[in-house]
């Protein structure tokens, strides 16, 4: 077990530069397929928002969620996601569609699913500059908990690092795992506080049971703690317990992921 953990560590750390220059790469690649280019980095998330928002926050007459208006309470939690999800549905083929590298040449392919991650955080980072805007129009402006962001940031990168090495080995050995968590992406975001909370809304159906479901969910964590560094000025030591639960269930995806990819290494071009 340590001796993967070691060597998924040496190699990511030993190869900084090069998931840089990948990350680089594909994401100028992806702007320049489209003639607005770093336009859609902007546009895609905002547009998101602004339907979420029409439809729960204008349709539906969504109340203040624990006295914040809901359009920046909606903006700062989706900023996370808009990390996450992508992070997690394009980890599954991040080994899987490097074959024609791995299969000409000796690479590391562990660093492959923090190529993907490194990626998504520059399209995390224009989405919180759309958040950053929303929040001054809407009235909230920086205090030092704001530097809060920069370690929920860390626990989401390391999160979808971790899941995101479990699932480009599972895609290898079944090409059906991507179909798999694409759909259950679906449902994982209404299970995570992105456009509502369990918490302020009693008349849910099974509102402790749902409660208590949502909170088992690590993602839960992270945007939970993004809105609590921005509107509630609290810090990583006013959640002590699902801190050490985040962590623990964290590490054990690394562990399980760093444990996948040593195991497969030398049987990836044989999967193909």
């Amino acid at each position: 077990m340590l001796k993967s953990v070691r060597y998924v560590l040496k190699e990511n750390f030993s190869n900084l530069y090069r998931i840089f220059c990948i990350a680089k790469y594909e994401l100028l690649a992806d702007m320049r397929d489209s003639k607005f280019g770093l336009f859609w980095n902007f546009a895609s998330p905002a547009i998101q928002v602004l339907t979420y928002w029409l439809i729960f926050g204008i349709a539906w007459h969504k109340k203040p969620i624990d006295n914040v208006s809901y359009l920046p309470w909606l903006v700062v939690g989706y900023s996370a996601w808009w990390f996450i999800q992508p992070c997690i549905q394009n980890g599954c083929n991040a080994v899987f569609s490097k074959t024609n590298v791995i299969t000409k040449m000796k690479f590391p392919v562990s660093v492959l699913p923090a190529t993907i991650c490194a990626k998504e955080f520059f399209n995390h980072l224009c989405m919180l500059l759309i958040a950053i805007v929303t929040l001054f129009i809407c009235g909230y402006y920086p205090t030092v908990h704001w530097l809060g962001l920069i370690y929920y940031s860390f626990c989401a990168f390391v999160f979808v690092e971790a899941v995101s090495l479990i699932l480009s080995v599972l895609t290898m050995l079944w090409r059906d795992i991507k179909k798999l968590v694409t759909s259950l992406m679906r449902m994982l975001m209404y299970f995570s506080p992105v456009i509502w909370d369990c918490h302020f809304d009693s008349n849910v159906p099974f509102h402790n049971i749902l409660n208590g479901l949502m909170k088992l969910n690590p993602v839960h964590y992270i945007i939970n703690g993004y809105r609590d560094c921005v509107f509630y000025g609290k810090t990583l030591l006013d959640h002590p317990v699902q801190g050490l639960y985040f962590w623990a269930v964290v590490i054990v995806l690394f562990v399980l992921g760093c444990m996948l990819m040593y195991k497969f290494k030398r049987k990836f071009i044989d999967l193909i």
